[in-house]
């Protein structure tokens, strides 16, 4: 226990010691570092103090605006420096600059926090002397040390105390080098950075790229404006192909209420025919009780035989009205009816079929017109849609599903029409039928044995009905709704004739006399 307790003592002293030994030598550095800056610092003042003395030939204390035009034709061989004099005298505001004014310029100004990479880089593009970077690097010399350079150019007898620093520090012996040097040291102290020059080319860049953003706004402007005419297009094809659905829906309502009518109808006929039935019946009964009554009295033998006479001649006509009744009232046969019904259904298997072809049709358009209405929504998007044949394409299914749709519509109307004539002239339902099976079983039972197979030849007109693109249509006559309603129209004479009001036994009238017989 003892050595890990004496270990961890002195690895805490090792730390502790660590971090003073650090906090030392960072107080140290900051130390350093701020007594170099101070004596850079005099270094610079000093060498602004040679170089205001240089400038100034009055040797009044300020330096005034043709001291400093003269300096700059005179030794920076400047013929325009009407900038760099109104940089200097800070755009007229201080005509006379003294050594203070200077150092305050100096301290706020962008070259005096230049760093040494800056340098190098003033060194390389405005000097155009990059064979001293190396030097400078290795010597350091940053925006500070700049007005030390600059008094390369200054006499001997204004800079004693400040010997060259180009020669005896950074090692250029170069006599034009250094002179080079000197003077953009001293123009980029007293007046600035030079300001970077026009540039051709960067403004022929600058005028290609802002034709080109144009061009391009506006070609992505009309490629937008065209997409969104094409889609407002097709959305009105979208909305005529949705209104010949609501119509095909309607028809389809309308073709259910009629199958309705058509079976209320139905059932009041056979209701009517019954009625007529029952009073014919009653008719005979009340005739043959009239009968016996009359054989039964001796005293009305007279009148018998004249009632005997009338009851002949009442029965010759009922006889002559049911003749007639039964050859005007001719009833097609029960296998015609089912042969119909069948041949009903096999055309609304084929109508459903191609209903649920033309929905599918227009749930594809829809579908393909709701993601082109999501592309839209972005300029990138309409641009891709303007770009491709996707809104062709589109047109396309629209124009398939509408001409399917109007297809539909026409087989409904027609097959609507013509099977409520031929109902109403067969007089029995088709449309009301207990389905395709159930007739595909009947008719199969009803087949004559030893003939093909019923099931193959109903197989076989399925087929070939779904293979056409319009029903059938079959001709028909006037004759049976015209012998139909002749014979409703004599029973309900008939009926009216024998059954007088009151209910009375009276005997009807002849409609013809004895002695035409």
């Amino acid at each position: 226990m003892r050595p890990v307790l004496v270990a961890i003592a002195m690895i805490v002293l090792l730390a502790v010691s660590c971090v003073h030994s650090r906090d030392v030598s960072l107080d140290e550095e900051e130390q350093c570092t701020d007594e170099c800056r101070q004596e850079k610092d005099r270094l610079g003042l000093e060498a602004l103090h040679t170089l205001h003395r240089m400038l100034d030939d009055d040797h009044n204390g300020n330096v005034d605006l043709s001291e400093s035009d003269e300096f700059l034709r005179d030794e920076l061989h400047y013929q325009d420096g009407s900038e760099r004099q109104s940089t200097f005298h800070r755009s007229g505001e201080d005509k006379f600059i003294s050594v203070d004014d200077l150092w305050t310029a100096w301290k706020h100004s962008e070259v005096y926090n230049w760093t040494v990479e800056h340098t190098v880089a003033w060194l390389v593009n405005a000097v155009e002397l990059p064979q001293y970077a190396a030097t400078f690097e290795t010597n350091a010399v940053d925006g500070s040390a700049l007005p030390r350079l600059a008094l390369d150019l200054v006499p001997m007898r204004l800079a004693v105390n400040n010997p060259h620093f180009l020669t005896t520090i950074l090692g250029i012996t170069n006599p034009v080098h250094r002179q080079k040097i000197a003077l953009k040291a001293m123009d980029v102290v007293l007046f600035g950075p030079a300001k970077q020059g026009h540039s051709y080319i960067k403004d022929t860049a600058l005028v290609l790229s802002l034709v080109i953003a144009i061009g391009g706004c506006w070609f992505a402007f009309v490629q937008h404006r065209f997409s969104q005419g094409h889609i407002k297009k097709m959305m009105r094809e979208m909305e005529s192909l949705q209104k010949a659905e609501e119509t095909l829906g309607e028809m389809q309502a309308r073709l259910q209420q009629a199958e309705e009518e058509q079976q209320t109808v139905v059932e009041e006929k056979m209701n009517l025919e019954a009625k007529m039935r029952e009073e014919m019946t009653n008719a005979k009964q009340e005739a043959e009780r009239l009968k016996m009554v009359r054989e039964n009295t001796e005293t009305e033998i007279n009148r018998l035989r004249i009632a005997e006479e009338e009851l002949y001649q009442v029965r010759q006509a009922l006889r002559k009205a049911e003749k007639e009744l039964e050859r005007r009232s001719w009833h097609p046969p029960t296998s015609l009816q089912q042969w119909l019904q069948l041949t009903y259904e096999l055309e609304l298997k084929n109508y459903s079929n191609k209903r649920l072809a033309a929905e599918t049709q227009f749930a594809e358009a829809k579908e393909s017109c709701e993601k082109i209405r999501k592309k839209r929504i972005t300029v990138m998007g309409a641009l891709k849609i303007a770009h491709t044949s996707s809104l062709d394409e589109v047109d396309k299914r629209i124009a398939k599903a509408r001409s399917a749709l109007q297809e539909v519509t026409s087989d409904l109307k027609e097959r609507l029409v013509r099977w409520r004539k031929i109902e109403k002239l067969c007089g029995f339902n088709i449309i009301t039928n207990p389905g395709l099976t159930a007739l595909s079983q009947v008719l199969t039972e009803g087949s004559v044995p030893g003939s093909p197979g019923f099931a193959g030849s109903v197989q076989g007109v399925e087929d070939d009905s779904l293979d056409e693109d319009q029903p059938p249509t079959y001709s028909t006559g006037s004759s049976g709704a015209m012998s139909s309603s002749h014979s409703t129209a004599s029973l309900s004479t008939l009926g009216e004739a024998m059954m007088r009001p009151g209910g009375g036994a009276e005997p009807l009238a002849p409609t013809f006399s004895i002695g035409e017989r």
